[in-house]
């Protein structure tokens, strides 16, 4: 598996040569990397419209036709934050993985199921 901050990096084409301390994206000029991109948008756009209670009918091909070429990095910056709150969440996750207490969870249960 990957983390989300490499899946980000992997579909946007970052690259950060550790010579030079230079970032790069090389997103607006490779096909296959524009088709994830707008993959990505898709995925997310139709949970919006499901969360939004509307009909999830977006295709890749309609993303990527409507996506404007100067339209790219803003469409990243949005996605970026996106990633980012779900990288955070993936932390909060793994550090709530700890030991279970057995009787707490009990309790919890019982309390639930009382009210």
């Amino acid at each position: 598996g990957c983390t989300v901050g490499q899946l980000r990096d992997q579909v946007f084409g970052i690259e950060h040569n550790m010579e030079t301390d230079k970032i790069s994206c090389s997103l607006n000029n490779d096909p296959e990397k524009l088709k994830k991109f707008g993959k990505l948008i898709r995925i997310l756009g139709n949970a919006g419209l499901e969360e939004a209670g509307q009909e999830p009918d977006l295709t890749d091909k309609w993303v990527l036709r409507h996506i404007r070429h100067g339209m790219i990095i803003p469409y990243m910056i949005q996605l970026s934050e996106i990633i980012n709150d779900a990288m955070k969440m993936e932390i909060k996750e793994e550090k709530t993985d700890g030991p279970v207490d057995e009787v707490l969870e009990e309790e919890n249960r019982k309390k639930e199921q009382e009210s």
